[in-house]
């Protein structure tokens, strides 16, 4: 955040605004740090990545990437060390810990405008609105919220379609299946069922043999077993006392369409 006078000379209020924000999405809480201050200059940033290597002088980057390098370790565009900044240690270690959490931590970030930071963590132990599904012998949880709509498709459209994208709406979405994706074995059935999520205006489907119904859900942490599957938040215990795996939705989301993109441009 400026300084008044810097403030004035953009037209700003001489105080500075920080905005705390926490809402709910799915099975996840989001905690948003904004403020109205001088912004992230992303050139400034790359031009430092340079010079300490972290990049190559001639490699394309968007704006996020360039960001996301924020979180490096060791890595600080402060040209002096000063009590708050410069030391060139923090980000990094909060990367790790929100990550170690099972959680993300994203920078959004407008020269002159300000800066937002947020937060997302998975809850620990709360009730959700799901719906239940099964692939092979393993059963999974979608939170209801993200889900836009469930249809029956055929194994043999599945089999057919090219680079794993299904037409949806007069669109090409792209899908997974979670058998797939799981390493589930077993016989695949005539007719499965594809349930498209939706985040914005970004939708992916998923592939599963059979959707069973709503279920309320009692969300709990995952144990080190699970700790390395990116797409699930958390775990659930059905009536017969068998253990139901949570869909994170909005990182399945991310995953898959960051996978279609590479592909395009491969």
């Amino acid at each position: 955040v400026e300084d008044v006078a810097g403030r004035i000379k953009g037209n700003k209020p001489a105080k500075g605004l920080i905005r705390f924000i926490s809402f709910y999405s799915g099975s996840n809480v989001f905690i948003q740090i904004q403020d109205d201050g001088a912004g992230i200059n992303p050139e400034i940033i790359r031009k430092k990545a340079v010079e300490k290597g972290l990049v190559n002088p001639n490699d394309e980057l968007q704006k996020s990437e360039m960001l996301e390098l924020i979180f490096r370790p060791g890595f600080s565009t402060a040209t002096t060390v000063t009590e708050v900044s410069g030391r060139g240690v923090g980000m990094d270690a909060v990367k790790k810990m929100i990550t170690d959490m099972r959680g993300e931590v994203e920078i959004d970030s407008e020269v002159g405008l300000g800066t937002s930071v947020t937060l997302k963590l998975p809850l620990t132990l709360s009730i959700i609105d799901t719906l239940l599904v099964r692939a092979g012998g393993q059963h999974f949880l979608i939170p209801l919220s993200a889900i836009e709509t469930c249809e029956i498709t055929l194994s043999e459209e599945l089999k057919s379609s090219k680079r794993k994208h299904l037409e949806y709406e007069n669109q090409l979405i792209p899908y997974l299946s979670l058998r797939e994706e799981f390493g589930i074995g077993g016989d695949i059935p005539q007719k499965e069922r594809l349930i498209v999520i939706a985040n914005n205006d970004r939708k992916v489907g998923i592939i599963a043999d059979e959707i069973i119904g709503e279920h309320q859900a009692v969300l709990k942490p995952l144990g080190e077993v699970f700790k390395n599957l990116e797409f699930l938040s958390g775990a659930a215990i059905l009536g017969d006392s068998s253990l139901a795996l949570i869909l994170d939705t909005n990182k399945l989301i991310s995953k898959v369409i960051q996978n279609k993109n590479n592909f395009r441009t491969a």
